[in-house]
């Protein structure tokens, strides 16, 4: 009995994923535990990018979030253009999700209260980082100018 339980608590502990990718993990960014609280977030003096992931209470990522995460939080404790990374854990938030978001990894931005313009898998992801960084991203598309 005592081996059958050792052997689970082993199991556990070894699907825990790491908190941490690179230098920052989930602990660096400000969360939101409530969809309502995107209307919160939408200011002119900071452009929001919200991560939509899922990550269970073991600590396991979805596939897609591991390969993202470590460039993506490097980005938003990093960047120069004022983007602050904001955080939404598909097993704890509360509330009606907006629509358009119905899958992980997403990252989205906000204008005026509405979704403008939005990335739903690993790669887009990797190539809109890459854009920001590279100072090749259209920024109009965020503020829903040539978003349809």
């Amino acid at each position: 009995m005592v081996k059958r339980l050792s052997l689970l608590l082993v199991l556990v502990l070894a699907g825990c994923g790491p908190s941490t990718y690179g230098d920052y993990g989930y602990n660096d960014f400000e969360s939101i535990s409530d969809w309502a609280d995107l209307a919160s977030l939408d200011d002119d003096e900071t452009i929001s990018m919200v991560y939509y992931y899922n990550r269970d209470f073991f600590g396991t990522d979805c596939a897609g979030c591991r390969i993202v995460n470590e460039a993506l939080f490097e980005y938003g404790q990093t960047n120069d253009e004022g983007i602050e990374l904001i955080l939404v854990n598909e097993r704890t938030v509360m509330g009606i999700r907006p629509l358009t978001i119905n899958r992980q990894p997403t990252v989205f931005f906000l204008s005026d209260n509405e979704i403008t313009y939005s990335v739903y898998s690993a790669n887009e992801i990797l190539e809109l980082l890459e854009a920001l960084e590279n100072n090749t991203f259209e920024f109009p598309l965020i503020e829903g100018e040539m978003y349809e």
